[in-house]
């Protein structure tokens, strides 16, 4: 425009060129309000189209999570059912147990009683034989006396042959 101003005429540019000026401002503010118009309402349907698509998304979520929610109460259900058995599996398992463990304890208490009513005898036993054998110690120490000398008697009489 400085271009144009030198050639033209001096109140060609103080009074026309303002007013051409204001007027290019004015239709470019307008061309673009127009464009931003267009703009706007393109804007406004992708956000509608958004909008709906997110609602159809969200419906879709929540029936997912309604879903997710009753798999996860059934097999909360299953594994509490599970957990019921396998307690009242151990109970039983630990009465069986105590039972085999009475069981096992009485009849060791028997066995034990038994053995020691064994050995009780055995030791009598032993006793009464040693008292026997101390009893019988000194016919035995005369016998053995007495076989000594009957070999010394056959050894003189072999000799005196």
């Amino acid at each position: 425009m400085a271009k144009a101003a030198t050639k033209v005429p001096s109140w060609i540019s103080k009074i026309l060129l303002p007013e051409i000026k204001s007027m290019v401002k004015e239709v470019v503010k307008e061309e673009i309000s127009n464009e931003v118009k267009v703009l706007d309402a393109r804007i406004s349907a992708l956000d509608s189209k958004l909008d709906e698509r997110t609602k159809s998304l969200d419906s879709k979520i929540v029936a997912l999570d309604s879903k997710l929610e009753e798999r996860f109460k059934a097999l909360d259900s299953k594994m509490e059912e599970r957990f019921k058995a396998l307690d009242s599996k151990i109970v039983a398992l630990d009465s069986k147990l105590d039972e085999k463990t009475k069981s096992s304890d009485s009849k060791l208490e028997e066995r034990t009683k038994t053995l020691e009513s064994e050995i009780s005898s055995l030791r009598s036993e032993m006793n009464a034989r040693f008292d026997s054998i101390e009893k019988r110690l000194p016919l035995i120490e005369r016998l053995a006396q007495i076989e000594s000398r009957l070999e010394r008697l056959e050894k003189q009489a072999e000799l005196g042959k």
